[in-house]
């Protein structure tokens, strides 16, 4: 188990989404397989705000049952925008709220 920032997962899911490797992605986890020639499955939870929680776990299983998954996950996140650029704006507008 890893502990990576919360930028640096979201950089890691847009990384995955603009290479067709982002299977699962609801806000707070994401399933990104590694490699496209493996079957490594990364699941990172960045539901802890502040630092994220990464695994990499045989994928074997989950990849078989979930085939094409990766498709229509990473045309969400690619056509909706940078999830770390749509985070930076967002927190940025909050700030300047409370100023």
């Amino acid at each position: 188990m890893t502990d990576a920032s919360y930028l640096q997962s979201l950089q890691l899911i847009d990384i995955a989404a603009n290479e067709n490797r982002l299977y699962h992605y609801n806000g707070g986890q994401a399933y990104i397989r590694i490699s496209m020639d493996c079957d490594a499955l990364m699941i990172i939870d960045h539901t802890n705000f502040n630092k994220s929680n990464i695994q990499i776990v045989n994928g074997t299983g989950y990849f078989q049952d979930c085939a094409n998954y990766n498709i229509e996950y990473s045309k969400r996140v690619r056509e909706n925008g940078s999830i770390l650029n749509w985070f930076l704006k967002h927190t940025q507008l909050h700030e300047k709220d409370r100023v």
